[in-house]
């Protein structure tokens, strides 16, 4: 769907505007893939991604039949953020896209944020933060972004 594609990358590309960053390495693996990696890291681990994209000093690469986007900051050596859309992803901490909210809770914890209503749960670790989108109670997408520290 071009119109949830492109609200997703409106999501992600503000996501990654607001938090930037250097990841630690105890944050998340989504589809083998960590953040920081490089993009050769990247090619070993997913291949060439089968759509790429670029807006405002941010680019994508999508694999969709693996049911993850991948984002790219400028200046930046590694992976900003990693999205999965499908349950394809595997699981993000014992949790995947179509498990019920109760288990993400059961799993993840108490979120650190509730955002639109309960749509969507943040999750925050140590240079990370940790997304989760639902729709009637099911995970519908799961987003992990570097984080920035705040600047003075």
């Amino acid at each position: 769907m071009p119109g949830l594609r492109q609200w997703s990358h409106g999501l992600a590309l503000t996501l990654c505007l607001a938090l930037g960053g250097t990841p630690q390495a105890r944050s998340p693996v989504i589809a083998g893939v960590g953040l920081g990696l490089t993009p050769e890291g990247v090619q070993e681990i997913l291949g060439q991604p089968q759509r790429r994209d670029a807006s405002l000093g941010m680019r994508f690469w999508e694999y969709p039949e693996r049911g993850v986007m991948l984002i790219w900051a400028e200046g930046a050596p590694g992976v900003r953020g990693i999205v999965a859309n499908s349950a394809a992803a595997g699981a993000v901490r014992q949790v995947r896209v179509g498990d019920s909210e109760s288990l993400l809770r059961r799993r993840w914890g108490t979120p650190a944020r509730i955002r639109q209503s309960g749509r969507f749960l943040d999750f925050v670790g140590a240079g990370w933060v940790l997304s989760a989108e639902l729709q009637e109670k099911k995970v519908v997408e799961i987003t992990l972004m570097a984080a920035t520290a705040a600047t003075h």
